[in-house]
């Protein structure tokens, strides 16, 4: 394992909030913000470490992030899924709505010319 130091840094109140929002959602614990700030920025440094070299810098993920993110992935892919479909159903929803008003005035129509 390699030694672990302290890094201390300030940022703006709007970054911090989106830290703990991205914490909250793949690192939550008991804390007074709501998740692990030092497993979710560990998290976004390495990414974007790699991401801002082009790939010249390669850093090893530790094991315990990627479990928490396969643990999670299921979890993700649902809330995505329904996040994409919600406008789908409410859709359908509406014209099953549409298509038993029209029937049921049919109904009516056909009611009175029988009568």
């Amino acid at each position: 394992m390699t030694e672990k130091k302290s890094v201390t840094f300030r940022c703006d109140a709007d970054l911090l909030e989106a830290i703990d929002k991205l914490g909250r959602e793949r690192y939550p614990a008991k804390t007074p913000h709501g998740c692990d700030r030092s497993k979710i920025l560990m998290e976004v440094l390495r990414l974007n470490i790699g991401a801002l070299s082009d790939g010249s810098v390669i850093l090893r993920e530790p094991a315990k992030i990627r479990q928490h993110l396969s643990d999670n992935l299921d979890e993700r892919i649902a809330e995505i899924i329904e996040r994409k479909t919600q406008p789908l159903l409410s859709e359908i929803a509406n014209i099953k709505a549409s298509q038993a008003s029209a029937i049921a005035q049919l109904r009516a129509e056909l009611g009175e010319l029988a009568a």
